[in-house]
Formats: structure tokens, C-alpha cells, sequence
């Protein structure tokens, strides 16, 4: 039973009193305990108490009053989850369908009704996506600067380009930014995307992309954003030859952008963050400063040359003190003891934000314009 991929959710849900609190922590261990009903009981309490429950707290207390025999009760509840979104991907709906822990609601009219609505809403949003991503893949062919285009025809938005790498098309994405003057240089910001070990391809063709938090930053400071892919087996992670296309990846752009050459910034998230370490640490640089969000800055191509990182040439890093993937006191550590060589060096920390902070709408807009007005500058 799939008790537990539940149980786990419940703490992603919205702040509540220390009262609800309490009381969710009990219906956790009882649905672990297989107690239902006490479970239901404590989750009825609990939402009593709570002026905001989520997502996965309705579903779970839908799966103990189930369990307890209370179909109307669960259904409730699951009404309740589904109106806050549920059911938003074919693993939710098939948790659904196939867990045995709502068998008991298979043959309820109500419970149908709600499989139904979830299979249409799904539908509705996989249709989007794929017209979404078939328009994101016409826009970023059709706004490349091609050989016979001329300089001047840069449209703001998204193009796509590919460099060769001993015969394998590596993709990046070059973002417009709408106060873009092909006759004033524009400085660049090259951002090293993190996930890379994760990744068996290179995504350019998934329209998400283009929401990423970068690409904000680049039209608030009017500036040119390069955005390399990477994926498993050619990436900022062990595969050096993925370090050195950045420098090809930058020349191509020069060639058809009137990029500053003096006002090229290169950081990223993560893996990328930590890669930002790699290039800050070269003896000779062409990037005026670095960044990293969220970095472990520990290569495993080789040491890290932390003297080179110089005032002349800062890299500024922010961390969380709740980052769960590099742990923010392995990462002080290591700046602690490098501190005195990399003089350049700016490291910040946010209280909490955990490891995907800039993904955060309620504290990337005033982080993010605040930390690139002094990586910028």
C-alpha cells in the first residue's frame, strides 16, 4: 500500500497552529499503525482547528476514512484535495485507482465522478502541453540569427542553437531580452542549469524551460541570458569536456549578438552552482564575476583552486540553512576553511528556502533583483 508516499506528503501542506499540528502528527502515526479511524478521528480535529489544509492531507484523511468505512466522509475529502488540485498527474490519479487502501470507495457514484473529472482535467492539461511545446519549438527555431540574417534582426525572446562536440549536437537556448539594441553592447549571464545527473537528455524541447527564474532576471537588467544544456553523461559534473563547450558556446554567441565582452557573468543552480566554482577558480577568466545558488563546491575533475577566485573576478553563493541535498554546514565548512585563500569569495545565507529556493515566488523576486544588483554591478 501506498500509505506512505501519503504520509510523507502531509508536511508540504500550509502552516497551521501548534494545536492542528499536533493533532496531524497523530493521524500520521495512526494511518503508518493502520489505525483508520483514529486517524480519521485526528484528521477531522485537526481540520477543525486549521483555518488552510492541502492537497495531500485531504487525500490522506480521505484514505483513513475510507479504511473506516466513512464513504461519504471520504469522498468529502477527496472533493476538498481535487479542488486544490489533485489529481495533476497520472501518478495521483492511478494512486487512485490502483492502491488498495481506497478500494472500499471503487464503487461509489461520487468516487467515479471525481476519477472522471481528474482523467478530463489531465487530458485538458497534457493537450496544452503539447500545443504549448509545439509552439515553444517553432518560436525557438524561427528567432535564430542564421548566417544570411542580418546582425540587427534580433527578435527578444527564446532561439535555439546547437555547438559539436566530437559529433554530439549539444543544445543551448539564447534569450532576447526586450530592451535589447543590437548598436549598444549588452552584457551576458550564462546560467549552468542543476538536475544534471538526473537527466538522460537534454530537455530544450520542454516549454518549462522558459520559466525559469533567470530568464527574469535577464529582461529586469536588459540583459542577454545563455542557458547551455547539460544532461548524465555530458555535464558540469565530471565530464570536462562539458566545461570547455562553454567557452565555444560564448564565442558563437558573440559572433551574433552584440554582447560586451567586459560584462559576461557565468553562475547557475546546484550542480550548475557548483560548476560556477570550476570556472572562478581558472587562473584567466573571461567572466567579469561568478554566482552560485545553492552550490556543493567539491568537483570531481579535480581540486578547486580557491586562491584564483579574486576580488578582481567575486564569486558571490547563497545557500539555505535547510538546503536537504548539499547540507549548508558541509558548505560553510568548506568556506571557512578556504575563506583566507579566495579573497573573492561572497558567500551569503537565507534562513530557510531549502535546496530549490529560487523557485520560490515568495522569495525569489526581491532575492533574486537584490543579489544580481550586486553580481551585475
Amino acid at each position: 500500500m501506498k500509505i506512505l508516499i501519503l504520509v510523507c506528503l502531509i508536511s508540504s501542506s500550509a502552516a497551521f497552529s501548534q494545536s492542528s499540528e499536533e493533532l496531524m502528527r497523530m493521524a500520521s502515526a495512526d494511518l503508518k499503525a493502520k489505525d483508520y479511524c483514529s486517524a480519521s478521528v485526528n484528521f477531522k480535529k485537526a481540520f477543525e482547528e486549521k483555518t488552510e489544509a492541502g492537497i495531500y492531507e485531504y487525500t490522506s484523511a480521505a484514505l483513513a476514512a475510507a479504511n473506516c468505512n466513512d464513504l461519504q466522509r471520504a469522498v468529502g475529502w477527496l472533493k476538498k484535495s481535487y479542488d486544490l488540485g489533485f489529481g495533476k498527474s497520472r501518478e495521483e490519479i492511478n494512486l487512485l485507482k490502483t492502491d488498495p487502501g481506497f478500494k472500499a470507495l471503487s464503487q461509489n457514484n461520487e468516487f467515479q465522478s471525481l476519477l472522471a473529472g481528474m482523467e478530463d482535467r489531465l487530458a485538458r492539461k497534457e493537450e496544452f502541453k503539447k500545443k504549448e511545446a509545439e509552439l515553444w519549438n517553432k518560436d525557438i527555431i524561427s528567432n535564430q540569427i542564421k548566417e544570411k540574417t542580418p546582425f540587427n534582426e534580433a527578435h527578444p525572446g527564446f532561439a535555439l542553437y546547437f555547438t559539436d562536440v566530437n559529433g554530439l549536437k549539444v543544445p543551448y537556448i539564447v534569450f532576447v531580452p526586450k530592451g535589447y539594441k543590437v548598436s549598444k553592447q549588452t552584457k551576458a549571464i550564462v546560467y549552468l542549469h542543476g538536475g544534471v545527473n538526473s537527466l538522460s537528455d537534454f530537455y530544450y524541447r520542454n516549454a518549462d524551460v522558459k520559466t525559469e527564474p533567470i530568464f527574469s532576471v535577464g529582461e529586469n537588467f536588459n540583459s542577454i541570458v545563455i542557458y547551455p544544456f547539460a544532461k548524465k553523461d555530458f555535464g558540469w559534473v565530471d565530464q570536462k569536456i562539458a566545461f570547455e563547450n562553454i567557452f565555444t558556446i560564448i564565442q558563437d554567441v558573440e559572433k551574433k549578438y552584440n554582447i560586451d565582452k567586459t560584462k559576461i557573468y557565468l553562475g547557475g543552480m546546484s550542480n550548475g552552482g557548483t560548476a560556477a566554482f570550476w570556472f572562478a577558480s581558472q587562473q584567466e577568466t573571461p567572466f567579469r564575476a561568478f554566482y552560485a545558488f545553492a552550490p556543493n563546491p567539491v568537483l570531481n575533475i579535480g581540486e578547486m583552486r580557491f586562491e584564483n577566485i579574486t576580488k578582481e573576478h567575486p564569486l558571490y553563493s547563497i545557500s539555505s540553512k535547510d538546503d536537504l541535498v548539499f547540507s549548508y554546514d558541509t558548505v560553510l565548512s568548506i568556506y571557512n576553511k578556504n575563506k583566507i585563500k579566495a579573497k573573492g569569495w561572497k558567500f551569503q545565507t537565507i534562513e530557510t528556502g531549502t535546496h530549490g529556493f529560487i523557485y520560490n515566488p515568495e522569495i525569489n523576486k526581491e532575492l533574486l533583483s537584490r543579489f544580481f544588483s550586486e553580481v551585475l554591478k
